[in-house]
C-alpha cells in the first residue's frame, strides 16, 4: 500500500473511532462491563489507527512491503477486536454466537502487526 492509501484508511478508522466514542458516552446508555468492553474496544481502535499513521511513515521510508504487512494487519486486527468488542457491548452476552473466537484473532492480528513493523523496519530492502 502507498503512504496515501493508508493515511486515508486511518482518518477513516480515526473519524469511525471518534464517532463510536461519542455514541458511546450519549447514545449506547452502556452501564457495567459492557461500558469496560466498548471503552477498551475504543481505546484500541484509536491506537491502532496511529499505529496506521506509523505505517505511512514507513511506506514514505522506502518500507512499502513492511507497510503493506502491518497496514493490513492493523486493519483486520481493528476490525476483528475492536469490532467484535463494540458488538459484544451494544447487544449483550452471548451476541457473538459461534464467532466468539473473532476477538482473540483479532488482537493476535494487532501483535502480528507490531512485529512485522518493528521486523520490517531494521531489514535492508
Amino acid at each position: 500500500m502507498k503512504a496515501p492509501s493508508i493515511i486515508a484508511v486511518a482518518g477513516v478508522s480515526g473519524f469511525l473511532a471518534t464517532v463510536l466514542a461519542a455514541s458511546g458516552s450519549h447514545s449506547f446508555n452502556l452501564t457495567g462491563a459492557e461500558a469496560g468492553f466498548f471503552q477498551q474496544a475504543n481505546e484500541f481502535h484509536f491506537y491502532h489507527t496511529f499505529a496506521l499513521v506509523a505505517t505511512a511513515v514507513l511506506a514514505k521510508w522506502g518500507k512499502e512491503r513492511t507497510a503493506t504487512t502491518a497496514a493490513l494487519m492493523f486493519i483486520a486486527g481493528i476490525l476483528c477486536f475492536s469490532g467484535s468488542l463494540y458488538i459484544r457491548a451494544i447487544m449483550g452476552p452471548g451476541s457473538l454466537g459461534s464467532f466468539h473466537w473473532v476477538t482473540p484473532v483479532g488482537g493476535m492480528l494487532l501483535m502480528v502487526g507490531w512485529l512485522a513493523m518493528a521486523i520490517g523496519s531494521t531489514r535492508n530492502t
